[in-house]
């Protein structure tokens, strides 16, 4: 009986090593897609990324759209070298956001945060968290595409 009960145990744990090594990146699935500026959140549409690279590592273009005709264009960039970690925010943001009414330019000024970029399929997971100086939370995560391989036609339909 301890046997067969040594036998079954070593089986569940071998499937469970399998199973939690899996092809299955839950990282993609947990991906929201959204933007929270001044209070708001709004819906990602498109996200991109553009790489620069140069002797020092490099540099990605970075754009957004959010929240569709009422929503924003986020515009900005940031160092190569902050791929595969978790940098710390503070000051100006890596970002600006222009309303697409045609409002002022919101550039937000952060007082804690941090940044988390990850490669993963289908491009750069951007999770960011964090506070503006105004109080105001500041949140993204979103999957960046790879501005050079997107189908431009196939987005238009």
């Amino acid at each position: 009986m301890k046997k067969l009960f040594s036998i079954i145990l070593g089986l569940v744990c071998a499937a469970g090593l399998v199973f939690s090594v899996s092809g299955c990146n839950k990282e993609d699935a947990k991906i929201s897609n959204t933007l929270t500026l001044r209070g708001t959140t709004l819906k990602v549409e498109l996200a991109m990324w553009q790489l620069y690279e140069a002797e020092d590592g490099g540099y990605y273009n970075f754009d957004l759209d959010a929240g569709g005709e009422h929503g924003v264009h986020g515009y900005g960039g940031f160092d190569a070298a902050w791929v595969g970690k978790t940098t710390d925010l503070k000051g100006p943001f890596f970002m600006s956001f222009n309303p697409q009414d045609g409002g002022n330019s919101i550039d937000p000024v952060i007082k804690s945060g941090t940044v988390k970029i990850t490669e993963v399929e289908g491009g750069l997971h951007v999770l960011v968290d964090a506070v503006e100086e105004s109080g105001d939370k500041l949140k993204l995560d979103v999957l960046a595409e790879d501005e050079t391989k997107i189908n431009w036609e196939e987005r238009q339909r």
